[in-house]
């Protein structure tokens, strides 16, 4: 069975990750997000891996990436996936960049808030991703590698 690592940060990210059934009951899923002290995720979806949250407006921001960067490549060779599928934000930029630096296939899925414009994750992994799914048609309009995948809620 394929093995895919589900990346993404926690909130509204990491429900539109768990909305992905089709994956989810297809592969082994490995999961990672953010640690946070109000958020569960359903009976069928395990937490693999927590992070720390990351916010590139913080004073210490460049040790906290430097670190989600080191932990990414960790769980990639300890996990070996064969897909890499996030949702954004700024904690899955190393895996997916990792990921595809490794030879894995990476599937980003723009968030469904995004209607008009890519996010910063968005843009960053544009072109470094195998597959680029956004979820309204207004978005592929303005960027040809990009794929209509509908809306996942």
């Amino acid at each position: 069975m394929r093995k895919v690592l589900m990346v993404a940060s926690s909130g509204g990210h990491m429900e539109e990750l768990t909305r992905l059934t089709n994956v989810i009951e297809k592969y082994d899923c490995c999961w990672v997000t953010e640690k946070n002290d109000f958020q569960t995720y359903g009976d069928n979806i395990k937490i693999d891996y927590y992070m720390p949250q990351v916010n590139r407006r913080e004073i210490f921001f460049i040790f906290k990436f430097i670190y989600v960067t080191l932990k990414a490549l960790q769980i990639i060779i300890k996990e070996k996936p064969d897909f890499v599928v996030s949702t954004g934000a700024l904690i899955s930029y190393p895996f997916c960049r990792i990921a595809k630096w490794m030879g894995k296939k990476v599937v980003f899925i723009e968030s469904f808030a995004r209607v008009n414009e890519l996010s910063l994750t968005g843009r960053l992994l544009y072109n470094h991703v195998n597959r680029f799914i956004v979820q309204w048609p207004e978005l592929s309009s303005e960027y040809d590698k990009a794929v209509v995948g509908g809306g996942i809620f």
